[in-house]
């Protein structure tokens, strides 16, 4: 019996695509995002018609893992398994911390948060581990937020010191409306290491002729152009 992912190969059907709204990485409410874009881009030049539908994270998995979709978007920390395999990543999340330029803060590692009012997602702590919760224990104040994209405005109102978050959601949301809105007043202190974001897949096969295509399509930039759709030029 076929896999979803060699049937899909084999017959032209539509490529099953499960995701998890994260904007602007997977934005739900409008069937795309950076790394969606990447992903069905990347289909479509290998020839592939492809549906998508949103769900938790781990659902995502379990529906490749079970043959009830051909590929997850994103996934992290996944390695090769039976029945499961990961691509090369299509985008790097980027943990950053922002601070504004005009007071020149110096931030060379995580302990340097201990000086600073910080603000960040939920759940930041069991993210970050504890190097990350020992620095911001310290910290003058330190805030868990569920609406992140209020984040840059806080920022700039001053409320805190410095903000933690992916550079391409802070970006996002600062320039939601205006996307040459000028950068130059942050700081962004790259002190985290960065993290491959992939796409998981039920078929090997297809996983190797997607990584294929995938290098020829990064090659000739069309992922950045992707990534300005939604932040704009950032360098």
């Amino acid at each position: 019996m076929l896999t979803s992912g060699a049937y899909a190969q084999e017959t032209g059907r539509e490529i099953k695509i499960v995701a998890t709204d994260y904007p602007p990485h997977i934005i739900a409410a409008e069937e795309g995002g950076m790394d969606l874009d990447i992903l069905r881009a990347v289909f479509d030049d290998m020839g592939y018609k492809s549906t998508v539908s949103f769900v938790p994270t781990k659902r995502a998995l379990a529906m490749v893992n079970q043959g009830e979709a051909d590929v997850a978007v994103p996934v992290f920390y996944q390695d090769d398994r039976d029945g499961y395999y990961t691509s090369d990543a299509i985008i790097d999340y980027k943990p950053t911390v922002f601070t504004l330029n005009r007071y020149d803060y110096v931030l060379d590692d995580l302990s340097s948060l201990s000086e600073h009012r910080v603000v960040t997602f939920v759940g930041a702590g069991g993210y970050f581990g504890s190097k990350f919760t020992k620095a911001v224990n310290n910290a003058v104040s330190y805030n868990e937020i569920n609406n992140v994209n209020a984040m840059p405005e806080l920022l700039l109102m001053e409320r805190y010191s410095a903000a933690v978050l992916d550079e391409n959601i802070f970006y996002y949301f600062y320039r939601k409306e205006n996307k040459n809105r000028d950068l130059s007043i942050f700081d962004a202190h790259a002190i985290f290491p960065k993290v491959a974001a992939s796409v998981g897949f039920n078929n090997q096969q297809l996983r190797d002729s997607f990584n294929q295509q995938l290098a020829k399509f990064c090659a000739a930039g069309k992922d950045q152009a992707i990534i300005e759709k939604y932040v704009g030029a950032t360098h």
